[in-house]
């Protein structure tokens, strides 16, 4: 009796810390599959931005052994560069052009791919072929298929009769060429999210709008744009964003030249930071973009959110 009753605590004891534990774990356990996730934006994006923004309130370099307190210096340099100007006014023609043209170009091919019955599949695996392929291998093949001695549009220039062209190496035609790279990379992106939109669109309003006899032109006004409204304020946000980090591609293609025609915010921030050993006043440079794309961002969920709601 007297060894029976000296373990019965212990197994209470045992049971109820095991209860407590699985309660624990319970309401816990979604923790432990977002943590790895918040883990890596801790070390990826904030950390980056936290230690970019402090640098960008002192005088650093990669040699420095002091770091002066400046405050707002390098800000008041970054803004009073010519340089970065040229860079930031390239840098909005970029996102301008470039969104806009995949916008039109992915949301085109969404619509009449919904006209298509037979092989959309494959049609929509090919489409998709570009978005798959890395931006460094992309301004390389482009590169090639733009050489002026030896490129494929050259070539089929000379052969329609045409004279060939510098595409990369004249100031009148590299920043176009660029854009039209990005353009022909990007689309798809826009096409998948708007392919994806149009297939979940109810069918009641468009057969009410057909029975009454509307256009097509009419449907796709009143119907299609406005319930698509949320999807296309997606697609440009991310599309934004992404335009405004663009680096790889015009550093492989054109290096920011000719005469600088072709140099974007992340192409001069590179330059600032390595080429030039002014990390602080990269920093600075960086923490400007980043308030504007937050600025963007900012105004285009607003207004997104807001037709949600309204609807």
């Amino acid at each position: 009796m007297t060894a029976s009753t000296e373990v019965k605590p212990v197994a209470t004891e045992t049971g109820a810390f095991r209860r407590w534990l699985y309660r624990m774990s319970q309401k816990y356990v979604h923790w432990f599959f977002i943590a790895p996730a918040l883990i890596a934006v801790l070390v990826v994006a904030i950390y980056p931005i936290v230690y970019s923004t402090g640098l960008s309130f002192f005088r650093v370099t990669f040699d420095s052994r002091e770091r002066p307190f400046v405050l707002f210096e390098n800000f008041a340099w970054v803004l009073n560069d010519t340089d970065y100007r040229v860079a930031f006014g390239n840098t909005l023609l970029y996102v301008f052009v470039t969104v806009s043209g995949a916008f039109i170009l992915g949301f085109g091919v969404a619509l009449l791919l919904r006209r298509i019955t037979v092989g959309r599949n494959w049609l929509r695996l090919v489409l998709l072929l570009p978005l798959t392929i890395a931006p460094i291998v992309v301004g390389l093949t482009w590169n090639w298929m733009l050489d002026p001695l030896f490129g494929l549009i050259n070539w089929i220039l000379t052969g329609l009769g045409l004279p060939p062209q510098t595409w990369l190496a004249s100031t009148s035609t590299a920043r176009i060429a660029v854009m039209l790279v990005d353009i022909w990379q990007w689309y798809p992106l826009i096409f998948l999210i708007m392919d994806a939109g149009l297939s979940g669109l109810p069918r009641a309003p468009y057969e009410s709008a057909r029975l009454e006899g509307a256009s097509e032109w009419t449907i796709f006004r009143r119907i299609t744009l406005p319930l698509l409204r949320p999807v296309i304020l997606v697609a440009l946000l991310l599309r934004t964003v992404d335009a405004f980090r663009t680096f790889d591609l015009v550093r492989v293609m054109t290096d920011g030249g000719p005469a600088y025609t072709t140099e974007t915010l992340s192409l001069y921030l590179y330059r600032t930071a390595f080429n030039f050993n002014k990390l602080s006043r990269a920093g600075a440079g960086s923490m400007i973009m980043l308030l504007v794309i937050g600025v963007i961002s900012a105004i285009m969920f607003r207004y997104l959110y807001r037709d949600v709601e309204r609807h």
